[in-house]
């Protein structure tokens, strides 16, 4: 799959060296990323996230950081979330138990119901084909070198 994803310069300086890009955890999203490594069974700190090329984006990059990397991605290396639903995953699980991303807080029932969450989860978990998303958002575990196709340094 052709995959586009804006990196800072030390990724692309690693993936010229023949060196493997491996996104180091978040200290504010920590915990949020370790629930999507849990749903989808990603063998990383940290995903490292894209969009399909030819796919509807919800981001440009502009804001992001300022190499935009093209890659080749073996169609077993990607795996794709609805990027509403990661989105309004994100944004809830305030509303979950500390330790289990998969139980509504019996405090916090009224904002955000147990079947929202397992509706979430389950669109979260569940691959479908590129097309079958409205905004299909990438998530890899790592950048290998010989995916890279082509970079753009931002200006």
């Amino acid at each position: 799959m052709i995959v586009e994803t804006y990196q800072s310069s030390l990724v692309l300086r690693k993936l010229k060296a023949g060196e493997v890009y491996r996104a180091l955890p978040s200290i504010s999203l920590n915990r949020a990323y370790r629930c999507l490594a849990d749903m989808l069974g990603l063998n990383c700190e940290c995903p490292v996230f894209g969009v399909l090329r030819f796919h509807r984006k919800c981001s440009d990059g502009k804001g992001s950081s300022s190499v935009k990397l093209t890659l080749n991605v073996p169609n077993d290396h990607v795996w794709l979330t609805e990027y509403s639903d990661w989105a309004d995953f994100l944004f809830n699980l305030k509303y979950t138990k500390p330790h289990d991303y998969t139980r509504v807080d019996p405090l916090c029932m009224e904002e955000f119901p147990q079947r929202k969450l397992n509706k979430l989860i389950h669109s979260i978990k569940h691959q479908k084909r590129p097309f079958q998303y409205r905004v299909p958002q990438v998530i890899l575990e790592e950048i290998r070198p010989e995916w890279l196709v082509k970079y753009k340094v931002k200006t």
